[in-house]
């Protein structure tokens, strides 16, 4: 088979035939519906075809015309496509692979770049460790509010742009004037990407090291052609000819914008960013929010500069992305569910810092582990990042690892991990399945609410829905 990797090959125009490998993964869902509104005919498979938490997914993009076959080789010989995309989730040998010798394949970053270089819009890219896919959502959403029309690809479901044919990871005015979309550190493919525009929220560390990340992002800012938003902590990181305006989590300096005067509102929050003259009143949760929309402020500016006087009142539309400390329980209920994305230590501390400012304490949380790599990677920076997040009274449940196929050493455990955390004198426990975990959370008493933490299983959301304190 030719692969991208070796062979330099580029999309066919529409309208080819594209076969998706993996397609119910949430960046390959919204490259496939971004495919079908370029005129492309596609299809796709995937291993999770029957998984009963993304049925939803399934139906919303068969009703779009896509195509969905079992991943055992059926599908390319049903569909005959003119090419393969994949994602860096997809092992070697895969059973589409194999059926398809011979026929050009691309990566899902590579594919994204292209279609969206073809579309004559400003391209804005959102990037970091933490928050970008509220971020793509946030910015798309403001934009509307402002009267602009948009197309997003992005790497979670938006519920300001879901409907009956629309899971909400991807939307799109005719004739667009912006491209937003969230794009991937984690496995190096943010280097397809030369966006106009770029938004880089943060460094953390759960895929490799800080060291190799700033040179991954660096090359991405490198590649950025008219402006970029950034921390005020990563000065020194974009390339001196490339126009930045910065933000921070607190007062830095006056050209910096900041978060002032926050305050818990019972939709939400409100506060003020520096170096603008309205309040933000908006329905997300967390200082961490305040922070996002510092960025997102900044970025508009950048954008829509003579707009600037009414840019804070268009953030107050979002309604937020699911599993983004997403409330699963009905208000008023004494005991609230919530289900949260975070999968890092950075997300897992925000998560935590959240639910206190919003439930108060203790805090009962659950957190699967989104991989055995993942949770052996992050394991020492997980256990300092709970030290300061987890308080007197809070209870922390490791739930199973979360296997999703492929190659695996199937270590570390969960419940290494909880035993070495237990030693250093952290309230963790682990459990050997979901129904112990739910028995554990019958068996403590006193909790302000419960937050379960973990990313790509779309069982965990309706887990979540059911547990009863």
């Amino acid at each position: 088979m030719t692969s991208s990797e070796t062979t330099p090959y580029f999309l066919p125009a529409a309208p080819a035939k594209v076969f998706l490998v993996g397609i119910g993964g949430i960046g390959m869902s919204a490259l496939a519906q971004l495919l079908v509104h370029l005129g492309y005919q596609v299809a796709g498979s995937d291993r999770g075809l029957n998984d009963p938490g993304k049925q939803e997914l399934y139906q919303k993009l068969t009703s779009q015309g896509i195509a969905l076959f079992p991943q055992d080789g059926s599908g390319i010989a049903h569909f005959r496509p003119d090419c393969l995309i994949h994602s860096a989730a997809v092992e070697t040998g895969n059973p589409d692979f194999l059926a398809a010798e011979g026929t050009p394949l691309l990566h899902r970053a590579t594919a994204l770049a292209q279609c969206l270089n073809r579309i004559p819009a400003i391209q804005v890219a959102v990037a970091g460790s933490c928050g970008k896919t509220s971020v793509t959502g946030w910015l798309s959403s403001a934009l509307c509010s402002l009267g602009h029309r948009i197309l997003m690809v992005n790497g979670g479901y938006c519920l300001d742009f879901e409907n009956a044919t629309r899971p909400g990871n991807f939307y799109a005015d005719e004739n667009p004037e912006f491209l937003l979309v969230e794009v991937d550190e984690s496995d190096r493919s943010i280097r397809e990407f030369s966006p106009d525009y770029a938004i880089l929220l943060n460094i953390g560390n759960d895929h490799y090291s800080t060291d190799e990340l700033r040179q991954v992002f660096a090359g991405f800012l490198q590649k950025t052609r008219r402006g970029a938003v950034l921390p005020a902590t990563l000065q020194s990181l974009p390339p001196k000819q490339l126009p930045v305006s910065f933000f921070s989590e607190q007062a830095t300096d006056e050209s910096s914008a900041y978060p002032e005067s926050y305050q818990v509102t019972p939709d939400g929050c409100q506060f003020q960013i520096h170096g603008f003259r309205e309040m933000v009143c908006c329905r997300q949760n967390g200082l961490h929010s305040a922070w996002n929309a510092a960025a997102i402020l900044q970025m508009l500016a950048m954008l829509l500069p003579e707009k600037r006087d009414c840019l804070p009142s268009s953030l107050a539309a979002f309604r937020g992305v699911r599993q983004r400390f997403e409330l699963v329980s009905d208000l008023g209920e004494s005991c609230p569910r919530i289900n949260d994305y975070a999968h890092n230590p950075e997300k897992i501390a925000a998560s935590l810092a959240t639910a206190r400012e919003r439930f108060g304490s203790p805090l009962l949380a659950l957190f699967q582990p989104h991989g055995f790599g993942p949770l052996g990677f992050m394991r020492a920076a997980l256990k300092e990042a709970l030290r300061t997040a987890l308080q007197p009274g809070d209870q922390l449940i490791l739930l199973p690892v979360y296997y999703a196929g492929g190659t695996s050493s199937h270590s570390p455990t969960s419940q290494e991990v909880a035993c070495e955390y237990q030693a250093a004198g952290l309230p963790v426990l682990a459990a050997d399945s979901r129904a112990q975990a739910e028995q554990m959370i019958r068996d403590t008493p006193r909790k302000s609410c419960i937050l379960v933490m973990g990313a790509r299983d779309a069982t965990l959301r309706n887990w979540t829905q059911t547990l009863k304190p």
